[in-house]
């Protein structure tokens, strides 16, 4: 009996459950990639870079390869151009090789410290390349950031204060359902970063961070959350970071940073814009782990 074969009705009941399920994937799927593209055109591009934003977020290959087929059966459906090509291929690609080399390990925070480091490190280059990657890191530090949420910055979102500092307009966040937009701290030191690169690239409107060319030709497109990524990675390389770090590394170090300054779970996640406190207590689970009752109550022993 183990061994027969299935009825036919058992049989196209198992098909049906099969198509349920994968519409259900799907439809979750589409909704995620809705919320995250809003009014991007759809394009090859457009696709890569929300591959790349699973691949950040820490996203299994396979939840990627999910999103893009619902992706393409929705275009199929609807009659539209083919959403993907091969620009796309190479980043599921390089998605697919990168997760086989290091398993699901969380990426590496970057500290406050490290993030210092590395800009510090870029305006030493003194390049029009050096003072938009300073500037780029210390206002994705200073507002926990995603890349997406970096790369549609424009440079009127970015206002001084009267002390010195200042602060930065998030009009897009992936969490932001109702598009009201959050207002955010930035640093004395970070203003001043960003108005370095803006004089030196002759910015006074669009976006704030943007390609630039060989011969230091700025461009007036903005830079993609891939090229964001590499820019990272480029700098916590040359101070010395080392582990896995991505383009979610500053926004999870400086989680990590401000529990170690003493934030609270709460203050954590309102200052990441996280809806719920499970992913930054999941980041900065050691620091929280050295507030805790035990490490605030219980006295160290001198026995052995």
């Amino acid at each position: 009996m183990g061994s027969q074969a299935v009825s036919d009705r058992a049989y196209c009941l198992m098909q049906q459950s099969n198509a349920f399920n994968t519409r259900r994937a799907y439809a979750s799927a589409l909704r995620g990639f809705d919320a995250w593209r809003k009014d991007r055109v759809m394009s090859d591009s457009v696709t890569a870079d929300y591959l790349a934003h699973l691949q950040e977020s820490g996203k299994a290959v396979a939840t990627a390869r999910i999103a893009l087929a619902a992706i393409r059966h929705r275009a199929r459906r609807e009659g539209e151009p083919r959403p993907d090509g091969a620009l796309t291929a190479r980043v599921l690609e390089g998605y697919g090789r990168a997760e086989a080399n290091r398993g699901r390990g969380q990426v590496t925070g970057v500290t406050w410290e490290q993030a210092d480091a590395m800009t510090s490190l870029a305006v030493q280059e003194d390049s029009l390349w050096g003072f938009r990657d300073a500037a780029l890191i210390a206002v994705m530090s200073d507002c926990l950031l995603r890349t997406s949420e970096a790369a549609a910055i424009d440079a009127a979102d970015v206002n001084p204060a009267q002390d010195g500092a200042g602060t930065l307009l998030l009009a897009q966040s992936k969490t932001d359902q109702q598009a009201e937009g959050s207002v955010l701290y930035l640093r004395a030191v970070t203003l001043r970063r960003v108005s370095a690169w803006k004089e030196a690239a002759g910015i006074d409107s669009g976006p704030l961070f943007r390609r630039i060319r060989k011969g230091g030709r700025v461009e007036a497109t903005a830079l993609t959350a891939k090229s964001i990524r590499a820019i990272i990675q480029r700098w916590a390389k040359a101070a010395g970071v080392s582990g896995r770090v991505s383009g979610h590394s500053l926004r999870v170090g400086a989680a990590q940073s401000l529990v170690a300054a003493g934030a609270t779970l709460p203050e954590l996640q309102q200052a990441g814009r996280w809806l719920s406190p499970s992913m930054p207590a999941h980041y900065a689970r050691g620091q929280l782990a050295g507030q805790g009752a035990v490490a605030r109550l219980r006295p160290d022993s001198e026995e052995g």
